[in-house]
């Protein structure tokens, strides 16, 4: 029998990079800049939401008079990009990803903006690793809608049930599913359970383990 999925579609921040400290860190960086007191259960909130959705929800519940929405956003990306030089892989993430391409189709569903994904491919030459991208700036409708992950299986020229997504937050599972994908929820943001209720196939809590789960399903 053939194996299960034909492609692997990773997402990419918390996924391939342990970047989301660094994204807590610079909005923490805006938000005492600009005197927005903002409580900690929010960054739980808002893991694996795009930029513009968080600062609009900060201006919305935490904003005050004479704050630009355009001027945040883009001070974060300047503290994102200043933190760059501590950015590291995610553990597994490059070993796992060069073993699958000899048997998966590869692509990236991301809510990154293009600067950012550019940044991360650049800094661990991960441009040749995958057939297709998918950014921010590709869709009008972002994760937890199905847009992204239906946008990349259109563009592998795959129906999203032969595709198995990997991600690592709630709203990229809801994601994937709306879509009709299978996903693997990586722990690496959020508990299992979570990923569980929100959906996921499968929860793993690292490369080994998802690699181990893969070969399962291949060999049935």
């Amino acid at each position: 029998m053939p194996a299960p999925y034909l492609a692997l579609l990773f997402d990419m921040d918390g996924v391939l990079i342990d970047s989301e400290p660094l994204h807590e860190q610079a909005k923490r960086v805006v938000f005492e800049r600009y005197g927005l007191d903002v409580p900690e259960d929010f960054y739980d909130e808002v893991k694996g939401k795009t930029d513009q959705h968080v600062f609009e929800l900060v201006m919305a519940r935490y904003g005050r008079n004479g704050l630009d929405l355009a001027t945040l956003i883009a001070d974060k990306h300047a503290a994102y990009e200043a933190l760059l030089p501590s950015l590291r892989m995610v553990p597994g993430a490059l070993g796992f990803l060069q073993e699958v391409r000899r048997q998966y189709r590869t692509a990236l569903t991301t809510s990154a903006t293009r600067r950012n994904q550019e940044l991360a491919f650049a800094r661990f030459s991960l441009h040749a690793c995958f057939e297709v991208v998918v950014t921010a700036a590709d869709v009008s409708r972002p994760k937890p809608e199905p847009d992204p992950y239906l946008v990349t299986a259109e563009r592998l020229g795959l129906p999203p049930a032969r595709c198995l997504v990997i991600e690592d937050a709630v709203n990229g599972v809801l994601s994937a599913r709306a879509a009709g994908c299978d996903v693997a929820g990586l722990t690496t943001s959020f508990a299992a359970a979570p990923l569980r209720e929100a959906g996921a196939t499968v929860v793993v809590d690292s490369y080994e383990a998802l690699r181990a789960w893969l070969a399962e399903q291949a060999a049935r």
